[in-house]
């Protein structure tokens, strides 16, 4: 085996399904470096000092892995050693010479071969290449992924999400500037409203009222849950009246204090969608676990009318009638 060949290399190579030959004297000046084939952005490719360190070690017989090339001999990888040979006025480079790679496909390999040669991508240059994978319709494996570059699962999903959002909502004539400031966070969380029309209400919502990411998950949960779009439209209306004062806040140049309750609102909303018997249908595996969780609801419940009847000056308001609060017993007839 010729000393530049790498198992390594070959294996990545072999495990896309790549068709590759490995060229051991390419021409140095038949290669040459063209935009979109390589993940890492311009400006961190070759670092000087990395090029000066891997010339002073091929001068002293330090033997490297090949770089990688498309057929038209466009670098993929290893242009701190393409540069140093150059450096080093050699006239030849070993290198695999990969066949039918399309610009998508040479990105996604230069990914998983910088994290092995060389210095590590940046968050920055990895979320780019997500971003361009979405948008060119391919399906991100997050955990293969996140295995290559160290990245999160989880935050690269959330890229993503992201991206996803911003074509939808260039598709619903939505401009980036209407939605610019919003993090990646909050557009993950706005992408899975299922309704057109709630998407495009909890969106100006999340804009006007910088609306916290979790607070959209709970707000569009309920309201991808609802019954109609009438009713999801009014799970945002609801929202939107919520954090009416917080608007009238930052409009005037300052941010009122946020209330606790407003994610709980939301929550409370939605049980009162169901009935008694709805709440008792529940599989005997998790009657158990449902049983003790509502009890534990009934009495905070119990203990906040307590409190808002004294605090919220409440006398006049009409105490519910007694079998309008499911008693213990009631809860036990679970089917």
């Amino acid at each position: 085996m010729h000393p530049s060949a790498s198992a390594q290399t070959e294996s990545k190579l072999a495990a896309r399904h790549v068709r590759f030959a490995f060229e051991p004297n390419l021409d140095i000046n038949q290669i040459r470096d063209v935009e979109g084939n390589q993940v890492r952005l311009s400006e961190h490719r070759a670092p000087k000092a990395m090029v000066d360190r891997y010339a002073e070690q091929m001068k002293a017989g330090a033997i490297f892995p090949a770089i990688v090339v498309n057929d038209r001999h466009e670098i993929v990888d290893g242009n701190s050693r393409w540069m140093a040979a150059q450096r080093n006025k050699r006239e030849t480079i070993a290198a695999y010479v990969c066949s039918d790679l399309s610009a998508l496909q040479a990105r996604s390999l230069s990914v998983e071969l910088n994290q092995s040669h060389g210095l590590s991508m940046t968050d920055e240059e990895i979320r780019a290449f997500v971003r361009s994978a979405v948008e060119e319709g391919q399906v991100l494996d997050a955990k293969a992924y996140s295995r290559m570059t160290g990245v999160k699962a989880s935050t690269l999903a959330r890229w993503v999400a992201a991206k996803h959002f911003e074509m939808r909502a260039a598709r619903d004539g939505i401009t980036i500037d209407h939605f610019k400031d919003l993090a990646d966070s909050v557009r993950a969380a706005l992408h899975v409203a299922k309704l057109r029309a709630v998407f495009l209400q909890v969106t100006t919502l999340a804009v006007e009222a910088r609306v916290p990411a979790a607070q959209l998950k709970a707000i569009i949960t309920e309201a991808n849950a609802a019954p109609s779009e009438a009713d999801a439209l009014a799970v945002v209306a609801r929202a939107r009246a919520l954090r009416s004062e917080d608007v009238k806040a930052i409009a005037a140049g300052f941010k009122s204090a946020r209330r606790k309750s407003i994610g709980s609102a939301l929550h409370i909303g939605g049980l009162l969608r169901f009935e008694v018997d709805d709440l008792l249908d529940v599989s005997p595996d998790k009657q158990v676990e449902m049983f003790t969780r509502m009890s534990r609801l009934r009495q905070r419940l119990d203990g906040a009318l307590t409190r808002a009847r004294v605090e919220w000056n409440l006398d006049d308001v009409a105490r519910p009638r007694d079998r309008d609060l499911s008693e213990p017993r009631d809860l036990m007839q679970v089917r």
